[in-house]
């Protein structure tokens, strides 16, 4: 059996009038939450950029702070709902309270995003609707030319995500880049899969909130 890891999103309730700026530069300095470095189809995709992530929350929003090296990012769509995972590509995909749905959060460099509440990878697929779309915060950096950082804001009402009820959600992140030069696909929990399959949550970690 495959290991299930944990990982922790702290608690910032200042936060709520901070700019996304602010907030980046304050997760900058807090510890890495999670590595994504599970290179789970080493024959066919041996090699992945560095990529890491650091969790915060506060009463309304989860933060999610990406931070890539090793990488000068593929950046080819401008349009949400596009599909990014053939740019460079950053995702968090996290469950519902009892895990038998999940919302799949995909951003390029920029912070385009393509985002789906779904059952299965084919199954009861919904896509995120404009208003929703706009509520995802982003705020991006280039750092150098193989150095960026991405730092994403889900508001918790859009995950239905009530911390009076609930301490723990699964889910699972993961860097990937179909059409990149570095053609890659890595997740911070492992996965068991013969090909390259980011939609399988029965391998989705656990995020302690």
């Amino acid at each position: 059996m495959l290991e299930m890891k944990q990982t922790k999103s702290i608690y910032q309730p200042d936060w709520q009038s901070l700019s996304l700026p602010v907030i980046d530069q304050r997760m900058a300095a807090m510890p890495t939450a999670g590595v994504i470095d599970t290179i789970n189809w080493p024959e066919q995709y041996p090699v992945a950029p560095d990529a890491k992530f650091t969790l915060a929350h506060t009463d309304e929003m989860l933060y999610v702070r990406f931070e890539v090296k090793g990488e000068v990012p593929l950046v080819t769509k401008t349009n949400d709902l596009e599909l990014v995972n053939e740019d460079a590509c950053v995702e968090m995909f996290i469950g519902n309270a009892d895990n038998t749905r999940y919302w799949n959060f995909e951003f390029n460099a920029s912070g385009v995003c393509n985002a789906s509440h779904r059952k299965e990878r084919k199954v009861d697929v919904v896509r995120l609707n404009a208003e929703q779309l706009k509520s995802i915060q982003r705020y991006g950096q280039q750092l150098c030319a193989a150095h960026w950082t991405l730092l994403i804001g889900i508001p918790l009402s859009l995950i239905e995500l009530d911390l009076t009820k609930e301490h723990s959600r699964r889910a699972n992140l993961y860097k990937c880049g179909d059409k990149t030069p570095m053609k890659h696909y890595a997740s911070w929990n492992p996965i068991k899969a013969e090909a390259p399959a980011f939609h399988l949550p029965e391998y989705f970690g656990e995020v302690i909130f």
